[in-house]
């Protein structure tokens, strides 16, 4: 990032530049695009019209998932034994979802966290042992062991020992639970961020708060339009276009010339996060709701979220958060998996959503979940691409076979350089205050996030800069410090500090808050962090 120039500076400084790659979209794929193609020698322009990971890639389940939810279908023998195309498709799926799972622990292990998950058999249910020990089976086939599935299926007596079960309903037709090790993403914004500096590192321009807009292709290149705040605006040239906007793909793809044939169908994953006793910590179950879809109940840290809701979303792509109807869906899928532990409105200490960006295929009502990367020269863009259905799980994956695409066409103009895949991690041993006690990110992070993170707003830093805030309900002397020295760093002046505050809790509240429940701190206060907890 440069230091010393203002976010409007540094757009109105690329005027006039050609790119070998212009990256359209911020989140999981579009970062590691940028790093992996950064890497490759390619010039790289990477640009998000919000923040980094302020979209799908922060409002996931957070699951660095095994592969078992893609052998998930209502009677799988006869589904799979009936479309046999989708069944090689789900073992493509889940062969990569192991391969995936084990890069990121094996490095970057400090972005992610074991946790143990248990899978209900019931003797009604939709799954019987044998196709459990199947599926796992194949699981540990597909990935070398050494991160291991630690599968066991446990029988029904030794199943309720396990506090995470014994509360799970229906317990009379309960035949055993399957126990397997899962993968937590503790920070996906952050595996956004780590792509974001490592691409920069790699000689990439990343630029947030901007929005992008597509022009024609002249002398193989093509029009890109910069607009970002306070009237900054720049043209630029990108000889390869990808458009790696998740939701938002169409609504890029529709600017220059005649529309792109639809590529997106989102579906809406709303979540809930409430606080169970103690004994449950660290223990998570994976099941199917009443739809037949995965469901979860998920640790995070001292607490679990309930979800996801699984409903096609045609709503406003910049106002996504959970709504009564998604509140009262979860709160009685909760009900009827632990009907003992009394899950009500008024022990929800947060919700989130997402929408999902899977690929449009009349085939499938709800989306395809087959990531796809589309060559728009086939419909009159040429030298524009993008991807659909890549989950945050594939972020690397997704971002290595764009560059590969890249390879194929275009030589890079640069010299390559190697990847180490760091994560970048908090400033140790900082004398500076933290933003809340026990948090593990201080006022020199904040500092740190202004200057070399792209840090803006608030919300930037609360959530996304340093994990906190989707576990933790700042006060207000926590939020006026953090925006007292963000202020100093960005100029702020005492109006526009106060206003900034004022916009950070109407965000949190829309975001993140409890429907038809205006959030207090006084309501929520059981959401705070355990001393010595790190982000």
């Amino acid at each position: 990032m440069l230091e010393h120039r203002s976010p409007s500076e540094q757009i109105k400084a690329l005027d006039g530049q050609v790119f070998d790659v212009v990256v359209i979209g911020g989140g999981a794929v579009g970062c590691s695009a940028a790093r992996e193609a950064a890497a490759a020698g390619y010039s790289v322009l990477l640009v998000e019209k919000g923040d980094f990971a302020s979209g799908s890639s922060s409002r996931s389940s957070r699951l660095l998932h095994c592969g078992l939810r893609y052998f998930e279908a209502p009677n799988p023998v006869a589904y799979f034994a009936r479309h046999p195309g989708r069944f090689l498709t789900s073992l493509s799926m889940a062969r990569q979802g192991m391969r995936e799972r084990r890069e990121m622990v094996l490095t970057s292990r400090e972005r992610v966290t074991p946790i143990d998950f248990f899978f209900p058999i019931y003797a009604d249910g939709p799954y019987r042992p044998w196709q459990v020990d199947m599926a796992f089976r194949l699981l540990k086939r597909l990935a070398p062991g050494d991160v291991p599935l630690d599968y066991n299926r446990l029988k029904k007596p030794e199943a309720l020992q396990k506090p995470m079960v014994a509360a799970l309903g229906n317990r009379d037709r309960l035949e055993g639970a399957a126990q397997f090790t899962e993968y937590q993403f503790n920070w996906p914004e952050r595996i956004c961020l780590d792509a974001v500096l490592d691409a920069e590192e790699a000689g990439a321009v990343a630029l947030n708060y901007t929005e992008a807009r597509m022009g024609d292709m002249q002398n193989g290149t093509r029009k890109v339009t910069l607009l970002g705040e306070n009237g900054a605006r720049a043209t630029v040239r990108g000889r390869r276009i990808m458009a790696m906007s998740g939701i938002w793909i169409d609504k890029v793809l529709s600017g220059p010339g005649k529309p792109a044939a639809r590529k997106i169908f989102g579906t809406k994953g709303g979540h809930i996060v409430i606080r169970l006793p103690e004994k449950y910590r660290g223990q998570g179950v994976s099941t199917i709701n009443s739809w037949g879809e995965p469901f979860y109940c998920i640790p995070w840290h001292d607490l679990h979220y309930i979800g996801p809701t699984e409903t096609p979303y045609e709503g406003d792509l910049d106002d996504i958060h959970v709504d009564e109807n998604d509140l009262e869906f979860l709160l009685s899928e909760a009900a009827s998996l632990f009907p003992g532990l009394n899950v009500t409105r008024d022990k929800v200490i947060r919700t989130w959503a997402g929408v999902r960006p899977l690929t449009y295929d009349p085939a499938h009502p709800k989306g395809s979940r087959a990531r796809e990367l589309h060559d728009l020269g086939r419909e009159g863009l040429e030298g524009v691409y993008a991807m659909t259905a890549a989950p945050v799980m594939s972020h690397r994956d997704s971002g290595r076979k764009i560059t590969d695409v890249l390879r194929k066409e275009l030589a890079p103009s640069g010299a390559p350089s190697a990847l180490s895949y760091r994560p970048r991690m908090p400033i140790e041993n900082s004398n500076t205050q933290p933003i809340a006690d026990g948090a593990g990110y201080t006022l020199a992070d904040v500092r740190h996030a202004v200057r070399h993170e792209h840090a803006r707003t608030l919300l930037d830093v609360l959530f996304r800069r340093s994990g906190v805030g989707l576990r933790h309900w700042f006060g207000d002397a926590e939020i006026a410090r953090v925006a007292e020295e963000m202020g100093a760093e960005l100029g702020w002046t005492e109006a526009e500090r106060q206003t900034e505050i004022d916009r950070y809790k109407r965000e949190v509240s829309r975001l993140y808050g409890v429907p038809n429940r205006r959030d207090k701190a006084d309501i929520n206060h059981d959401a705070t962090i355990q001393q010595g907890e790190r982000a």
